[in-house]
């Protein structure tokens, strides 16, 4: 349906930077169809040696077919620009929608739902024989109807000179960037390896990062992560909420006042707290796998709804994009023309890098 003539999309406002500032992604609608899609732009000759993660990203999203999963319609080569055209997740990713509407962390019910979405597409890549590595909010989209797992720049696979390898051992690229969400095992680098199981545990820091509104170990070093992780730390990423803040009774400080009222007056239910702890387990095999997490309890509450009807709840609407015309947007004020029912300034971040 979507063709490889550049002619045939209109790019209507420059959404985002990614790739390291190497690309640069489109609000774009394509004519014959009249659809919204997002386009992907890099100039091959800046990307020189990079340009094998973008492909190898696009070779396995060719090999996924799975509604919890990120797809690409099609890409293509004009001139000296590399396009790839994508479905328009209309609310950016998990990270632009708590900036712009839940700075302090999802709602329970959002938060199921995604993470119910995140579990269902993990399920379907580790039965593919793959493992992703980079599990974060910024790598997790959200459609109109659901969360759509996307930052496949390295993934890879299990399956290598036609048997499947039991372990892995290296580390990924870029694997800085991914630090806070990494296992231990994977940062480890010893003869045990890692196994798929590790995507459990960058699924509970993701879990972390989505209801407390910040990044799992976001006020350490990073070379204070690494030991927390390897030695058994002091330092625990949590749910925060009237059960896991201490009371300012015990440890008085007039600067945390706020951040203790706003998370004091959260409570999240004992099976999301429960659900979090399993996956975030140290030791891999006492932490259960994709498959086995589907069952988990804490999805009950969300079995007959889903992300539009949560987000519905909080007056939070899709944007009307027929109604964006190019001569009426430019990149200074586009976002406020572009703000949902709920208010606030609205972000868009497909860096994937």
């Amino acid at each position: 349906m979507f063709d490889n003539n550049i002619n045939n999309y209109v790019l209507k406002v420059e959404l985002a930077k990614c790739f390291g500032n190497l690309g640069t992604v489109y609000l774009a609608q394509h004519r014959p169809t009249r659809q919204h899609v997002a386009v992907k732009k890099f100039l091959v000759e800046d990307l020189k040696n990079d340009i094998t993660y973008v492909m190898d990203e696009a070779k396995h999203l060719r090999e996924f077919d799975h509604p919890n999963i990120l797809s690409y319609h099609t890409a293509f080569v004009h001139n000296l620009d590399l396009y790839f055209v994508l479905p328009l997740m209309c609310y950016g990713s998990c990270r632009d929608t708590m900036s712009n509407y839940f700075e302090v962390g999802f709602p329970e019910p959002i938060l199921v739902c995604i993470l119910r979405d995140i579990l269902q597409g993990l399920v379907y890549l580790h039965w593919k024989g793959y493992i992703h590595r980079s599990i974060r909010a910024s790598h997790v989209f959200l459609n109109e109807t659901r969360a759509v797992l996307g930052g496949f720049r390295v993934c890879t696979s299990f399956l290598g000179e036609g048997k499947r390898i039991r372990n892995l051992h290296e580390l990924p690229p870029h694997s800085v960037k991914s630090l806070n969400w990494l296992a231990p095992e994977v940062l480890a680098q010893n003869l045990t390896g890692y196994t798929e199981k590790s995507d459990v545990y960058s699924l509970a820091m993701t879990a972390y990062e989505l209801a407390n509104g910040v990044e799992p170990y976001s006020n350490i070093m990073a070379t204070l992560i690494l030991a927390e992780k390897l030695k058994r730390g002091v330092y625990l990423p949590m749910l925060l909420d009237a059960t896991t803040i201490p009371s300012e009774d015990t440890q008085p400080n007039e600067a945390d006042t706020p951040w203790r009222q706003i998370y004091g007056a959260k409570q999240f239910s004992d099976a999301l707290h429960n659900f979090a702890e399993k996956c975030s387990e140290r030791d891999p095999k006492n932490r259960p796998n994709s498959s086995a997490l589907l069952s988990h309890p804490v999805f009950k509450q969300v079995a007959h709804t889903n992300i539009r009807e949560q987000l519905a709840l909080h007056c939070i609407q899709t944007v009307d994009f027929d109604s964006i015309q190019d001569s009426d947007i430019n990149l200074t004020d586009s976002f406020s023309q572009m703000r949902m029912d709920a208010g606030g300034s609205f972000e868009w971040d497909f860096d994937e890098s």
